[in-house]
């Protein structure tokens, strides 16, 4: 893999993201059920020369009802 800012192969994978921090969940929110939010954990492709982010992505499976409403992950 190359990086597209720099063209480096210098790319560090599968970074997972903290999937917690004080204020709640970091990731991808997703409903389970009618009362349940899930978040979807998620990983970043580095490179180590530019830092830029290359690639963002999740491992589990995508056929999920996604949420599109930003905030708290105990809200719908």
């Amino acid at each position: 893999m190359k990086c597209p800012y720099c063209g480096s192969e210098n790319i560090e994978q599968g970074i997972a993201w903290g999937k917690t921090v004080d204020t709640g969940c970091v990731g991808l929110k997703y409903t389970r059920g009618t009362l349940w939010t899930g978040i979807a954990q998620v990983y970043s492709d580095l490179c180590l020369d530019c830092r830029a982010i290359v690639k963002t992505y999740i491992k589990e499976d995508v056929n999920k009802d996604w949420s599109h409403e930003a905030g708290s992950r105990y809200t719908r």
